[in-house]
C-alpha cells in the first residue's frame, strides 16, 4: 500500500527586476497548481493563508507599501538604495529575499565614436574578473546572476542610469560620466584619461565692493580653472595641461546667466540697497544653483543701510535709532524731511557715505501725505516686516463691538452643521465682516475644517472669496481638497494647488482662483510671488507651523496681504508662551503689543486668565467635554495595567545600568532604549526578534485586550513612536491573527488612502501609528479602542493621537488603554514607564488648557534622575 505525502501550501514573493526597479507578486502553490495573489492581498485572503509557509514575506511587503515608497508593486531603485541606509527597512528587505550589500565590482569606461557624439561603453566585471553582461542579465541597478541576485553599489548605478540620459552636448555627457565613473572607481579608457571634461552647472557669486553706491558681481566656480571657463563667457574652453587637456562646459542655464550676469555686473547709485536686501531682485529668475539665503547674508554685511525709526527719550525728548542695531543715529526730523522731498521717487538715499531706507509710513507721516500716498512707494523687490518684537511698530486695526449676527448656512453645503459648528460658521463671517482676524482652537475632533469649508460658501455667495490663500502642512493638502470635494463640490472649479515644479509663477493667473492651496514651505519660497496678492483672506491650518516668530515661515506668512486673516490649530501654545504671540501677530498684529510687553505682562506673571480677556474678541476654543457631553460617546480611560518585567528584559536593563557615571545625553539615549525594551527587547537587541509574544509581558497583556477586541468585531489603534515596534508588531499581529495591520509613521506617503482603507474594511481590525505622525489631519472613527504601547513626553500629544477615534463620528465608546512595566529589583523608585505615567497624569490637567505651555524637559529630567539616581547625573 502506498500513502501520498499531502502537499502543503506555501506562498511566495516573485522578484522581477527591470530598468525602473523590483516589481512584486506573490504566487499561492498547492503541489500542484499556482496561483497568482492580488496585492494588496484582500481580507479573506490574509484570513485564508495567513499560517500559510511564506506568509512573513507578504507581511514584509506589505510594510513596504505602508511606507509608500512601492509604484504600482514596484521598488524604484531610488527608494531602494534610500531604504539600505535604515536598519529596520534593511531587515523588511531581506525578509523579501533583496540583497542588502552593494557588491564590490570592477569596470571600465570607453568612447566609441568622435567626442561630440559621446559613445559610451562601459564594462562591469564582478570580484572574480567575469564581464557581468556575459554572465548575468542586467535589469537597473541588479545583475540578474543564475545563483543569485547582485546589487550593484549605488555610484555605479548612478553611472549606468547618466549613459541612458539625454543631454544637451556630447561634451556634457563625457564631462558628466566621467565625474561619475571617478566616483564609483572605474577605469577610464587612455582617451579619457587625457581628455577630461568638466560640466560646470553651478557657480558662486562674490561681491566688490569699490564704493559705498558702487559693487560688482564677480562670478567664481568651483575652482580656479572653472572661473576662468566662466569668466570668458564661452559655452566651451579648454586648457592644455601636459600631454593632455581639460574641456570646460557650461549647461544652457549656467552660459545663458552668464550673460545676463555681464549685463547686471556693474551696480550703482539705489540700485545698491535694493541688490543688498534682495539679490533675486537682480540675479538671473531661476531656481537658484547656489543657497541665495545665505548669499543674502553675506552680502548685506558689506555695505551698511540704517533704518531708521523715532523714538522719544525723557531727558532729550525726539531721537532717531537704527532699527537693525538698535544704536541711535544722529539725523533729525529735519534732515529726513529734506531727503523725503528730495528724493520723492527713492526708497534708499545716500548720505555721508551711507544709505538710509526710508520707511513709506514714515514718509507718509513726516510729509503729511494721504493714506494712499505711499502705493508707489511699496518695496518693489523684498517682503519685509516690522516685526513688533522690541515694540510695537505695526498694528491691524479692525471694527470692534459690534454684535455678530446670523447668518444663513450656505445652501451649497452638503452636511448638517452640529450647533456649535454653526456658531463658529457665524463667528468666522462676523470677523471677516468687521476684518477683523480669528483663532480657530478648537479642539481635534470638532470640525473646524467643515466651519471653515461653509464660510468659503458663504464668501463665494457674497463675491468676497476670489483668491483665497489656504497655506497647510503639505500632507494635509489631499486631505482639504477630499473635504472640499465631500462637503462643497461646488467650489472645486475655482480651487488650485500651489505646489511641485509645475506650478504657477504669475501672481495675476494665481490671483484668478478663488481658493489657492499652498505648503508653509512652499510660501516662503514664493513669498515674493504670493505677496503681491491682495488676498480676501488668509487661513492657516494647522497653524503652530507658523508658532516660531523669527522663522522663515512666520515671517513670510505675516508679509502677506489679507483682508481677514484666520489661524487654526488645537494646541497654539506647545513650549512657549510666545508661540501664541507668534500666531496672534499673524492674526491681528498688534493685539497683544510687542513682544517683549506681551511677555512682561503675561509670560512672566503667568497671568493665564488676563490673557484670555485679551484674546477674547479674536480667539474661539470649545472643547468635547463643553460641546458634545452627552452626545458623544463616553470615553473610558481604563485603569493602567501593570505587569512584571520578564528576565530576559531584567538582565537588559542591569546591563543598561552597569556603567557607573555617564553624562546628561548618554542617560537620555538609555532611557529610550529602555522604552523599546520593554515593548519587546528585539527592538534594542536583534537576537531576540523571533521572541514570541508570550514572552514579553506588555505584549503579551496587549494580545489579552485585543483578543476580547476581536471578539467583539471592533478595531484598535495603537500608538508607538518607534519603528522598530512597529514592524515587530505587525508581524506579530498578522501572523496571529490573519488581518492586515497598516502602519502610519513620519514617513508614510499613501497615509489617507491607508486610513480610508481601514474605515472602510468590516470588523476586527489593528492599525499601528506614530502619535506624532497621526497629530494631523486623521480621522479613523471606525476605531474605539486606543493602546498607548509606548508613551509621549506631551499628555497633550497624547490626546490627540487618541483624538483620531474619539471625535465627531464616533458611534461607540471609546477605550483608552496603558501597560505598564515593573521592574523593583532594578528601579526601586519605578521603572521608566511607571515614572513616566506617574508624572503625565500629574500634568494631563495642563493638556486642557492650551494656552498654558508644557515644559517636556522638566519630565524628562525628572525620569533621568529616579532611573539612574541624581548623583549619577554628570
Amino acid at each position: 500500500m502506498f500513502f501520498f505525502k499531502k502537499k502543503r501550501k506555501m506562498m511566495k514573493a516573485v522578484l522581477t527586476p527591470n530598468e525602473d526597479g523590483i516589481h512584486f507578486s506573490f504566487q499561492l502553490h498547492d503541489g500542484k497548481t499556482v496561483a497568482e495573489l492580488k496585492l494588496p492581498m484582500a481580507k479573506e485572503d490574509i484570513e485564508k493563508y495567513y499560517k500559510v509557509q511564506g506568509f512573513q514575506q507578504y507581511v514584509a511587503w506589505e510594510e513596504l507599501y505602508d511606507s509608500g515608497v512601492l509604484v504600482d508593486s514596484t521598488l524604484p531603485y531610488s527608494e531602494y538604495y534610500e531604504l539600505l541606509k535604515d536598519e529596520s527597512a534593511k531587515e523588511v528587505l531581506q525578509h523579501l529575499g533583496l540583497p542588502v550589500v552593494e557588491e564590490h565590482v570592477s569596470g571600465k569606461l570607453s568612447l566609441r565614436s568622435l567626442p561630440h557624439e559621446a559613445d559610451l561603453v562601459l564594462q562591469l566585471f564582478d570580484a572574480g574578473g567575469r564581464n557581468l553582461d556575459r554572465v548575468g542579465k542586467q535589469a537597473g541597478a541588479i545583475y540578474v546572476l543564475p545563483d543569485r541576485l547582485m546589487l550593484l553599489p549605488e555610484r555605479v548605478y548612478r553611472l549606468k542610469q547618466a549613459l541612458l540620459g539625454s543631454y544637451e552636448s556630447g561634451y556634457e555627457k563625457i564631462g558628466i560620466c566621467q565625474q561619475l565613473a571617478n566616483e564609483a572607481g572605474i577605469e577610464l579608457e587612455h582617451f579619457l584619461q587625457n581628455e577630461t571634461y568638466h560640466v560646470v552647472d553651478a557657480y558662486d557669486i562674490d561681491v566688490a565692493v569699490h564704493r559705498h553706491d558702487h559693487i560688482e558681481l564677480v562670478v567664481k566656480g568651483r575652482n580656479e580653472e572653472e572661473t576662468r571657463h566662466l569668466q570668458r563667457l564661452q559655452r566651451v574652453s579648454s586648457i592644455k595641461k601636459g600631454h593632455g587637456r581639460s574641456r570646460f562646459v557650461s549647461t544652457e542655464q549656467v552660459h545663458a546667466d552668464m550673460m545676463h550676469l555681464q549685463q547686471k555686473r556693474h551696480i550703482t547709485g539705489e540700485e545698491v540697497p535694493l541688490f543688498l536686501e534682495n539679490p533675486a531682485a537682480v540675479l538671473p529668475e531661476h531656481d537658484y544653483l547656489f543657497d541665495l539665503d545665505q548669499f543674502s547674508e553675506r552680502v548685506r554685511g558689506l555695505i551698511p543701510i540704517e533704518r531708521v525709526r523715532p523714538f522719544f527719550h525723557e531727558r532729550t525728548g525726539m531721537q532717531w535709532f537704527d532699527e537693525e542695531s538698535g544704536h541711535t543715529v544722529p539725523y533729525d526730523e529735519t534732515l529726513l524731511r529734506e531727503l523725503m522731498e528730495k528724493y520723492p521717487d527713492q526708497q534708499y538715499v545716500e548720505y555721508n557715505g551711507k544709505w538710509i531706507y526710508l520707511d513709506p509710513l514714515l514718509r507718509r507721516k513726516l510729509l503729511q501725505l494721504p493714506k494712499d500716498a505711499d502705493e508707489a512707494l511699496k518695496r518693489r523687490y523684498i517682503l519685509d516686516i516690522k516685526d513688533n518684537e522690541e515694540q510695537l511698530e505695526y498694528k491691524m486695526d479692525s471694527a470692534q463691538g459690534a454684535p455678530c449676527r446670523r447668518y444663513p448656512v450656505p445652501s451649497g453645503l452638503q452636511a448638517e452643521l452640529f450647533p456649535h459648528q454653526i456658531e463658529g460658521f457665524e463667528w468666522l463671517c462676523h470677523l471677516a465682516e468687521q476684518e477683523r482676524g480669528g483663532l480657530l482652537a478648537d479642539d481635534m475632533g470638532l470640525g473646524k475644517t467643515i466651519q471653515v469649508i461653509a464660510f468659503l460658501l458663504h464668501q463665494k455667495a457674497n463675491g468676497r472669496l476670489k483668491p483665497t490663500l489656504i497655506v497647510l502642512p503639505i500632507a494635509l493638502i489631499e486631505n482639504w481638497v477630499a473635504e472640499i470635494e465631500k462637503f462643497a463640490p461646488s467650489l472645486l472649479d475655482g480651487l488650485y494647488i500651489h505646489k511641485g515644479r509645475g506650478r504657477l509663477a504669475s501672481s495675476q493667473f494665481i490671483s484668478q482662483f478663488d481658493i489657492v492651496l499652498t505648503s508653509y514651505d512652499t510660501l516662503k519660497t514664493d513669498q515674493l510671488l504670493l505677496g503681491k496678492i491682495e488676498f480676501q483672506a488668509i487661513i492657516c491650518d494647522e497653524a503652530q507651523n507658523i508658532k516660531s516668530h523669527t522663522s522663515q515661515r512666520s515671517r513670510a506668512i505675516r508679509a502677506m496681504q489679507g483682508r481677514f486673516r484666520l489661524a487654526m490649530t488645537g494646541t497654539p501654545v506647545e513650549n512657549s508662551l510666545d508661540e501664541l504671540w507668534a500666531i496672534m501677530d499673524f492674526v491681528q498684529p498688534g493685539a497683544l503689543g510687542s513682544l517683549k510687553e506681551f511677555r512682561f505682562r503675561y509670560a512672566e506673571t503667568s497671568d493665564y486668565d488676563a490673557l484670555l480677556v485679551a484674546l477674547q474678541p479674536y480667539y474661539l476654543r470649545r472643547t468635547k467635554q463643553q460641546i458634545l457631553d452627552g452626545r458623544l460617546p463616553k470615553k473610558h480611560l481604563v485603569p493602567p495595567i501593570y505587569v512584571e518585567a520578564s528576565p530576559i528584559q531584567k538582565e537588559i536593563a542591569r546591563s543598561m545600568l552597569a556603567t557607573k557615571e555617564m553624562g546628561q545625553v548618554a542617560i537620555l539615549n538609555m532611557i529610550t532604549r529602555l522604552r523599546q525594551l520593554y515593548g519587546h527587547p528585539g527592538a534594542v537587541i536583534p537576537k531576540y526578534e523571533q521572541l514570541s509574544y508570550q514572552e514579553v509581558p506588555k505584549l503579551k497583556e496587549t494580545m489579552h485586550i485585543i483578543e476580547t477586541i476581536r471578539q467583539k468585531g471592533e478595531k484598535v489603534l495603537i500608538f508607538t513612536e518607534f519603528r522598530k515596534l512597529h514592524s515587530l508588531l505587525k508581524r506579530i499581529f498578522m501572523e496571529t491573527y490573519g488581518i492586515s495591520v497598516p502602519v502610519i509613521d513620519g514617513d508614510a506617503k499613501n497615509r489617507q488612502l491607508i486610513v480610508r482603507r481601514f474605515n472602510e474594511m468590516q470588523g476586527f481590525g489593528i492599525m499601528i501609528l506614530s502619535p506624532k505622525a497621526a497629530g494631523v489631519g486623521l480621522t479613523i472613527t471606525s476605531a474605539n479602542h486606543v493602546i498607548h504601547y509606548t508613551r509621549w513626553w506631551n499628555p497633550a500629544v497624547e490626546n490627540q493621537a487618541t483624538d483620531r477615534a474619539y471625535r465627531i463620528g464616533q458611534q461607540k465608546d471609546v477605550y483608552v488603554y496603558h501597560i505598564i512595566t515593573r521592574d523593583s529589583s532594578h528601579f526601586p523608585q519605578g521603572t521608566v514607564e511607571e515614572l513616566m505615567h506617574e508624572l503625565l497624569e500629574s500634568k494631563r490637567h495642563l493638556a486642557e488648557n492650551v494656552i498654558i505651555p508644557f515644559n517636556m524637559s522638566e519630565i524628562q529630567q525628572a525620569v533621568a534622575e529616579k532611573v539612574v539616581g541624581r548623583r549619577q547625573l554628570v
